[in-house]
């Protein structure tokens, strides 16, 4: 079998890689070797010793931000203030209070925890849900974490039994108070009609969609733990200073004209000069270590306007890791850091006289990004062993984007710079999951020599190439954004919105930048809250097959529908379908219900996060909360009330492939009449299985019977007892169905046609569906196709499904097709039938982004040149067919295989064994994490994905057996 070489060998650059030298982009200044190939890790000793660190120490709990948080709440001037006005003092209070750390060798001041690295704590949302595991969090099996008897002790003695007898956190909150969409104004700013879906409950009352989303298995909601991801404005940070920003608040809140507006700048400037007192105390700290540039550093920025490479990285790193005690460290993110950062590089860089000082500088450059790298690994989420199986393996998902496009002078052009390169040189040299890195790629823009002129098909760019080269040596990082398509759908939202201009809406949509996993928005104008809710697809088919019922309730014609729980069928149920188009139009009639639920509860839930658990830190660094120096039209509003410019809520749906795959099974088997619903039924029921049932102690007649009773009581039709012959028969056509994932062709024996008609109608539909309903801050819902892990936790709980999918199996991943498809004349799928079906759907019903995850498995070291120039058309044929965004596994099986050996050895050896593998990286859906740490569940679905040779895009399940 192919292999990408030895794991974890990180002293060099991948053996038969060359340097890169620069023969295009004239925005490109200081680098001839676009490689930096002369920089190694091992020329950074204090970063190759944190590195290791990373991997050699487990995580440990931290108590301060928790500590602190509660010794503000609890006083009596706390006790007496609203809850805005408390929020502000509190977070300013955490700031005044957080322990200032630096070292003698640090390049960036302060930390995230008192920890090397910490999950922390966060009390006013999920921080709680870690009470039940305080005495076995160090000794479970996956992914444990230290904790000292002292936090212990404090955590259950005095901070948990606080919050839970005087504190709630949102969703409780939420569940005591009244409620009413009636109170609420109307606060919508884009173009056209939307519906905030009516929802009036009693306090106390626990209204049907809270219930759902408790019930997991249909949808989940962020609300309630975060108001991340998002990306601030760094730039007003770095051009103004904190100092200089605050201000122009004093400024606005003498003048202003409503007490809501006064509370809201008091509060920001509060946050502010918290955030000043935390870098003086960083400035002590460093003069006490030694590191006299950190403590100069922190004496000026972020009060004052960074001129520096340093100063500007300086500034951001403190900044964030103030945010992230005001805000969940789930998904905020960092934006276009090449964009921001290569003036001061170059600045700087030209003032230096000799090749070698100049030189010299690059590599402080990189030995800088590489020190920012390391800070973003300082922490991790608090997860529960519940959330383990949802979440496991994740970082904090903080995005950073580099290269891409920018909209000058009514022209997209091209903003690859010099810090594009040496942040993607930290990225090879670390191979680390934190931070999430994504790089932009324009299909026309990067085609292009210094002269603007195209290339010749033949001719691959620098920029391309060097994107493929990274994510060889890493195995899975940077991840690849499509401009054209995702400028084009950001623009056309952006442009609906009251007020804003065509040529203002290209221009923020050009500057977009990664959200958390894969979403993207406009950096520090849109607040997108793209993770706001998690939809399980798979349930919706469900009900629109069982008539409105789910197998979980029961789906006889006693038993309860899922949204009203009356003893009714909302939709014909499968049986007593006629056509095709009834089943659409039963799942667009579920689809929707399920979309409102979901809509309820997302809005619901905003609305008390709002008041309760305000950001104005985070406001303070957003357009459209307050305003720059000198200019006036703020909204003086919380970002989570709807300040922020552009205000939307992301969808994420899961499990789409096993739905489109779904629709042409009954399309073309069920409705065409060569297979019954009935008996597809039955095979559901078996698990598409006789063997399952041969050990059981009833017969297989007898279990059918009691099959038919559970499914369809009170049905005429009774289900057929296959048998054995019939079963396989079922499941053979279902294989040679179309299947998404299986090519674009139009005729012929490999005629998937079906398939990418239903690939592009499902999204269409489920777009449509949720950009009727309007979010809590004004602005529309919007959908993307991204699920983490929760693929595998959602597919625990739900049963078999049409496409072959046996119960507890895990989903496809984002908008990845079903593993272990074939053609219809059952060879096996390639590389670019794979791709093409993905870049068929349309792009601008994916708003909020999509994940697709390929795999490929590379040659030896000889054949590395040859690898990085097939990778890169591939990359370019993504990209050409409108493509979103591909994620790229570098692995082959074989090394997969022996990981997840490794990781599930236990005992004797195991340590040993675990060791040549402790940092292979792999991309999940969405984002990077290191494979040993995930679940087993989640490690069995990674091995069985589509896995397509380089050398010549063959699916290497097809050819190898494991």
């Amino acid at each position: 079998m192919e292999t990408t070489g030895s794991v974890g060998d990180k002293g060099a650059l991948p053996a038969g890689e060359e340097p890169l030298e620069k023969s295009g982009s004239s925005r490109v200044m200081t680098l001839a070797d676009l490689t930096l190939s002369g920089l190694l890790l091992s020329d950074f000793p204090v970063v190759m010793a944190w590195r290791k660190r990373l991997f050699d120490e487990i995580p440990e709990i931290c108590d301060e931000l928790p500590r602190l948080l509660t010794g503000y709440v609890r006083t009596p001037e706390a006790q007496s203030l609203s809850p805005e006005v408390r929020r502000a003092r509190a977070v300013r209070h955490v700031f005044e209070h957080k322990k200032a750390l630096v070292r003698a060798s640090d390049l960036l001041p302060g930390q995230t925890t008192t920890s090397f690295v910490g999950p922390v704590i966060y009390m006013d949302t999920i921080g709680y849900c870690i009470w039940p595991e305080l005495n076995t969090v160090e000794t479970r099996s996956q992914n444990p974490f230290k904790i000292s008897s002292d936090v212990a002790k404090r955590l259950n003695k005095e901070i948990f039994p606080f919050w839970l007898d005087q504190q709630r956190p949102v969703q409780e909150a939420a569940r005591a108070a009244a409620y009413d969409t009636g109170d609420y104004p109307f606060m919508d700013e884009v173009n056209g009609d939307s519906i905030d879906p009516a929802l009036k409950k009693m306090a106390g009352e626990t209204p049907k969609c809270q219930e759902l989303m408790e019930r997991v298995a249909f949808y989940l909601s962020d609300k309630s733990t975060c108001v991340s991801h998002t990306v601030p404005d760094w730039d007003r940070l770095l051009k103004y200073g904190l100092d200089g920003l605050a201000a122009q608040m004093r400024f606005d809140l003498a003048v202003a004209n409503s007490e809501p507006a006064r509370q809201f700048l008091a509060g920001v400037i509060d946050t502010f000069e918290g955030a000043m007192t935390y870098a003086n105390h960083l400035a002590e700290a460093a003069e006490a270590a030694g590191n006299s540039e950190l403590a100069r550093i922190c004496r000026k920025v972020p009060a004052q306007p960074a001129d520096t490479l340093h100063e500007a990285l300086s500034a951001i790193w403190i900044c964030y890791h103030l945010l992230l005690q005001e805000n969940t460290n789930f998904g905020l993110s960092l934006g276009r850091l090449d964009q921001l950062l290569n003036p001061y590089y170059f600045k700087e860089w030209q003032k230096l006289g000799s090749d070698e000082a100049r030189a010299s500088y690059t590599r402080h450059a990189v030995e800088l990004i590489c020190h920012f790298f390391l800070r973003c690994s300082d922490h991790v989420p608090l997860s529960t062993s519940g959330s383990e199986t949802l979440f496991a393996g994740s970082g904090s998902n903080q995005a950073l984007t580099v290269g891409g496009t920018r909209y000058e002078n009514g022209q997209v052009v091209d903003a690859v710079n010099d810090m594009t390169y040496i942040i993607l040189k930290a990225t090879e040299l670390l191979s680390i999951r934190d931070p999430n890195v994504h790089a932009r790629y324009h299909a026309d823009v990067h085609r292009r020599d210094a002269d603007g002129n195209s290339l010749s098909r033949d001719a691959m760019d620098d920029y391309l190439k060097r994107i493929c080269q990274v994510n060889i040596a890493t195995r899975a990082t940077p991840a690849l954004h499509g401009d054209i398509p995702v400028i084009r759908s950001m623009a056309a939202y952006y442009a609906d919105h009251k007020g804003v201009s065509d040529e203002e809406a290209m221009q923020d949509a050009c500057d977009y930048a990664s959200i958390g996993c894969i979403e993207q928005n406009a950096p520090g104008k849109h607040y997108g809250n793209s993770g706001s809710t998690l939809l399980v697809l798979p349930a919706v088919l469900e009900l629109a097959i069982f008539g409105g019922k789910h197998r979980s309730d029961g789906t006889g014609g006693t038993d309860p529908d899922l949204f009203n729980g009356q003893p009714r069928y909302t939709s014909v149920p499968l049986l007593g379908m006629t056509c095709m188009e009834e089943f659409v139009s039963a799942f667009g009639f579920q689809l929707n219900e399920m979309a409102k639920h979901a809509v309820q509860n997302n809005n619901y839930l905003g609305r008390v996060m709002a008041k309760e658990r305000a950001s104005p830190f985070l406001s303070g660094l957003f357009t459209g909360p307050v305003n720059l120096p000198g200019e006036q039209g703020a909204k003086f509003r919380d970002v989570a009330a709807g300040g922020a410019k552009y205000n939307s809520a992301g969808v994420a749906i899961i499990g789409l492939a096993d739905v489109i795959d779904t629709f042409c099974i009954l399309d073309e088997l069920v409705f065409s009449g060569k297979v019954s619903a009935a008996e597809l039924l039955s095979a559901m029921g078996s698990d598409f299985s006789v063997a399952k049932h041969a050990s059981e102690q009833h017969d297989w007649p007898h279990y059918l019977e009691k099959m038919r009773r559970w499914l369809h009581p009170d049905a005429t039709v009774p289900l057929p007892a296959l048998s054995a012959e019939r079963l396989a028969e079922i499941c053979t056509a279902i294989k040679h169905t179309a299947h998404y994932g299986a090519g674009v062709a139009q005729n012929g024996i490999f005629d998937n046609s079906l398939a990418v008609t239903y690939s592009r109608r499902l999204t269409r539909m489920i777009h449509e569906v949720f950009y009727a309903y309007r979010t809590h801050r004004g602005g529309r819902y919007l959908t993307g196709y991204w699920s983490m892990t929760n693929h595998a936790g959602f597919g625990m709980l739900t049963q078999a499904t049409p496409n072959l999918r046996r119960a507890g199996q895990a989903f496809a991943s984002g908008i990845t097709p079903c593993p272990g498809i074939v053609k219809r004349d059952g060879t096996p799928v390639m590389a670019l039938d794979h791709m093409l079906s993905v870049a068929a759907v349309d792009s601008d019903a994916v708003k909020n982004g999509y994940t697709y995850n390929l795999s490929l498995t590379t040659r030896g070291a000889a054949e590395r040149s040859a690898d990085i120039e097939l990778f890169a058309r591939y990359m370019r044929a993504f990209t050409d067919n409108n493509g979103v965004l591909v994620q790229l596994c570098v692995s082959s099986i074989a090394d997969l295989v022996a990981a997840d050996k490794a990781a599930a050895m236990e005992g004797a050896g195991a340590f040993e064994a675990l060791a040549p593998y402790k940092d292979l990286m792999i991309r999940v859906a969405g984002y990077s994490a290191y494979f040993v740490t995930l679940s087993a569940q989640m490690r069995t679905e990674i091995i069985a994905r589509a896995n397509f040779s380089l050398k010549d895009g063959t699916e290497q399940h097809a050819v190898h057996s494991l």
